[in-house]
């Protein structure tokens, strides 16, 4: 990454260099070309040194030697400048990450494809954040940009990993065998999602932007054997049924889809599947939660028996409750003080005497939100931890009850984070790291089951690749944030099955994982 020094004028000259001027006999189009790219290179670099909105047309124009009538015949302003940008890069990356998975059978086309993307990282550390970074403060186009190029990128090795029976976005395609998953019926083909391949690059894209914020790029080529490991622990055909209904479209309506059978994790999220908010917005419209709705009303004035504590912790909740509801509403960008105190019913003294900015009451409620979902997920782990397995499907379902019960905060916690600044992306990683921690106990589950042989972890006799840990846990949260995102938070009960398997299969295989995830929760 960029360590924030200027670059040397040797490199700069070389990188911005013009074109010739006065009569030169080159196509305008080249000229315009040169122009484009100039630019382009100037804002990711103006970006990693300084941030989106820190970097002004003057700044740019001044680095990539164009003039400002220059700039403005070519792009509106700098967003246009930044989607093109980004556009160049993921179509670059995909490139060349489809390029060396084609030149290689699997397994070798894993390795050489995660290689190709290390490398890239490497040599370019400053795009390869813009793309899998992104940039705080871009605004809504940017991110939803981002998202399109990586679900681009995401369907592109999914075709060349299972054929072009993959390509609907309804999973990877093609038949799924005739298992029969207990019911005794020949299937000949499984409708429904198959998330493999987007845990699978979400997992990539986790470790890799882990060392890219660090400034630890290097380390990525070393690690590119073991991440090819881990992606091979997943066969190419999910087990049957897995599968989880496919939306028709992004926040559109549900093509076939079927109401998830009744589970204990579907249990915490009952009432959370309204979308409509009554104008309009669905989904991200956030409805509050009946918690957060109990919580609305003001204390009572006057004299009264309250604690200052119980008073304390009932604004405070009721400010996290305000913030979480007004950032899936209407965006970050949107979030004042005045809104805050408003929808919490505290003045803006007491909001002031809790927080001094806007900023620092979105991060508090990024923290509230995590400490609540990492805490159903430990106390539904540690009911069930005698059985390493099950104690990780009861954490899951817990985690995506949790989510479901609370749409505004797993707005907040999973997807507004990027938009939001370095301490919040912090507060971000910390958390993953913690869910990671949990699965840490499967290296020894493996190798008992691996010595006693009555398993056979990952497929490879217990040799779990040492970053599968964290590479499971970046890939279950890009589907959570692909849910979200999208609008189907209501759905995450449905999709825990699926999780389950992912986080098991490279302990103990794909056969038992599959078990495990089918197994119905434990009553309480």
């Amino acid at each position: 990454m960029s360590d924030g020094k200027p670059r040397s004028s040797s490199k700069s000259g070389e990188r911005y260099r013009r074109l010739p001027t006065g009569v030169h006999g080159i196509d305008p189009e080249e000229v315009k070309r040169d122009q484009r790219e100039r630019l382009q290179s100037a804002i990711v670099e103006l970006i990693a040194e300084r941030g989106y909105q820190a970097v002004r047309i003057l700044d740019l124009t001044k680095l990539a030697r164009v003039s400002r009538p220059t700039f403005y015949s070519l792009y509106d302003d700098k967003e246009e400048l930044l989607l093109s940008a980004y556009d160049e890069i993921a179509q670059r990356t995909a490139r060349t990450v489809i390029e060396a998975y084609k030149s290689q059978d699997a397994p070798n086309g894993r390795v050489q494809a995660i290689r190709a993307f290390a490398e890239l990282a490497v040599a370019k550390p400053e795009a390869m954040s813009l793309m899998v970074l992104g940039a705080f403060g871009a605004g809504p186009k940017a991110i939803e940009r981002r998202n399109h190029t990586l679900e681009a990128l995401e369907q592109s090795i999914r075709v060349s990993r299972d054929g072009a029976g993959g390509a609907s976005r309804g999973g990877a395609g093609g038949k799924t065998g005739s298992g029969t998953a207990g019911s005794g019926t020949a299937r000949t083909k499984e409708t429904g999602e198959d998330l493999t391949v987007k845990v699978i690059l979400g997992g990539v894209r986790e470790v890799a932007a882990a060392r890219l914020r660090k400034g630890r790029v290097g380390e990525l080529p070393g690690l590119a054997d073991e991440l090819a490991a881990w992606a091979a622990c997943y066969p190419v055909k999910l087990p049957t049924g897995l599968r989880v209904p496919a939306a028709a479209g992004r926040g559109g309506p549900h093509g076939g889809r079927t109401e998830p059978e009744p589970s204990a994790s579907a249990s915490a999220g009952e009432g959370a599947g309204e979308k409509s908010d009554g104008d309009g917005r669905t989904g991200r419209a956030g409805s509050q939660s009946d918690r957060a709705l109990r919580a609305e009303g003001r204390l009572p004035s006057g004299r009264h028996d309250l604690s200052r504590q119980f008073i304390v912790k009932n604004q405070r909740e009721r400010i996290v409750d305000a913030t979480a509801a007004i950032v899936a509403e209407k965006g970050l960008a949107s979030l004042t003080i005045p809104e805050i105190a408003r929808r919490a019913n505290v003045s803006h003294q007491t909001f002031y005497e809790m927080y001094p900015t806007k900023h620092d009451a979105f991060l508090g409620t990024q923290k509230v939100g995590l400490h609540q979902a990492l805490g159903v997920t430990i106390a539904a782990y540690e009911e069930n931890e005698e059985d390493w397995p099950r104690g990780v499907a009861a954490g899951v379902r817990a985690l995506l009850g949790y989510l479901a019960s609370e749409p505004a905060h797993a707005h907040l916690i999973l997807v507004d984070t990027f938009a939001a600044s370095p301490e919040a992306i912090e507060i971000r990683d910390t958390s993953i790291h913690a869910f990671a921690a949990y699965l840490q106990p499967g290296y020894h589950y493996a190798a008992s089951s691996s010595s006693n042989g009555s398993g056979t972890a990952g497929g490879s006799s217990g040799n779990v690749p040492g970053v599968a840990p964290e590479a499971i846990a970046g890939g279950i949260w890009q589907v959570l944030n692909y849910y979200i995102e999208d609008e189907r938070t209501d759905e995450l009960p449905e999709v825990a099955p699926q999780l389950i398997y992912a986080a098991l299969t490279p302990f103990i295989g794909p056969r038992d994982a599959a078990k495990a995830a089918r197994r119905a929760p434990a009553r309480r």
